[in-house]
């Protein structure tokens, strides 16, 4: 199989290595810069448990100088997913198969679960072009539950964790899902077929709704936060709320709060993502996180007084260090 990874950060480039040791023919479609240089110059070199490995891909800014994928895997964080899927919507028109690998709310969502109203989340669809270009019968979500990182230009670390679960937002198992699960079947990450990706969505969901706001607002990793009584209280008052809307869209869980806190913090002293851009002086991903479950919980009628305190702690924080863009529209 031919196939484009569109972002090859931390988990772009895990994935395209996966891909590549499983036999499939894998370019890559990043920005100018550093690490997309050395990849074209030295290869891609990946660190895992099973050692170290060097590949060699096709790799540009520019996807005119890519060969046309039959699969688009697009890996980049919600701030940056309009963006990318217009770099490649010729390839999306020319009929490629598009798998979405992101965390938060997906721009989707209201218009698979159905019941009537208005189906685009303008926290992170604000035009609804995404919809009208990969609704949900065009497009396969993909939940990561592997961590890595990007030590340094053209390198990646893959340090834990060895699942993507790959599904249809429609639900089922569909040819494309099954096509794309057996291309990736050996190297540091293997598929999982889920019959039921929105489930999948929101339990990843329910982890990250609360612990990456408060770790980008304190600084601290998820074991930090979760041994503290109060903040411990806090992202469980958050899992609620979150826990009550996906009841209200028919996603329910048949966790608790606590049995989800405690799964992350049987991870260890990680810092989340949003901290880790919080770190760099990147833009965080709120709006996918945190904003458009806010939309949803005024859209559902579910109280979120916990989500829209940190929401607003956030967004002000984020204006006051970068006064020359704002952030979060929820």
């Amino acid at each position: 199989m031919k196939i484009t990874v569109v972002g090859p950060g931390a988990v772009g480039a895990t994935l395209a290595a996966s891909f590549t040791a499983s036999g499939a023919q894998v370019s890559l479609l990043g920005r100018p810069g550093a690490h997309l240089d050395a990849i074209v110059e030295h290869g891609l070199l990946v660190n895992s448990a099973n050692g170290t490995a060097t590949y060699r891909l096709a790799a540009s800014h520019d996807p005119a100088r890519l060969p046309a994928p039959e699969l688009v895997v697009i890996c980049v964080k919600g701030q940056d997913l309009a963006a990318a899927v217009a770099r490649v919507r010729p390839w999306i028109e020319a009929g490629a198969d598009v798998l979405v690998v992101a965390n938060g709310v997906p721009w989707w969502l209201l218009a698979a679960t159905g019941g009537g109203g208005e189906p685009v989340i303008r926290t992170v669809d604000p035009d609804g072009g995404l919809l009208d270009l990969l609704p949900p019968n065009r497009v396969m979500a993909g939940v990561a539950h592997f961590s890595s990182s990007v030590p340094g230009p053209g390198q990646v670390t893959h340090s834990g964790g060895d699942c993507l679960i790959v599904g249809d937002p429609l639900g089922g198992v569909s040819a494309r899902v099954d096509r794309c699960a057996k291309a990736l079947s050996a190297g540091p990450v293997h598929a999982e077929v889920s019959a039921d990706i929105r489930t999948a969505i929101w339990e990843k969901l329910l982890g990250n709704v609360n612990l990456n706001p408060v770790s980008a607002l304190t600084g601290g990793t998820v074991l930090e936060i979760l041994e503290s009584p109060d903040l411990r209280q806090l992202c469980a008052a958050i899992f609620t709320e979150a826990a009550d809307i996906g009841t209200r869209l028919g996603i329910p869980t048949a966790m608790s709060a606590q049995e989800r806190l405690d799964i992350a913090a049987r991870l260890g002293n990680f810092r989340t993502s949003m901290l880790q851009d919080s770190d760099h002086g990147r833009p965080l991903e709120t709006d996918a996180i945190l904003g458009a479950v806010r939309e949803l919980a005024r859209r559902t009628g579910v109280s979120s007084p916990a989500m829209d305190a940190v929401g607003g702690l956030l967004s002000l924080r984020e204006r006051v260090r970068h006064p020359d863009h704002g952030q979060e529209h929820g």
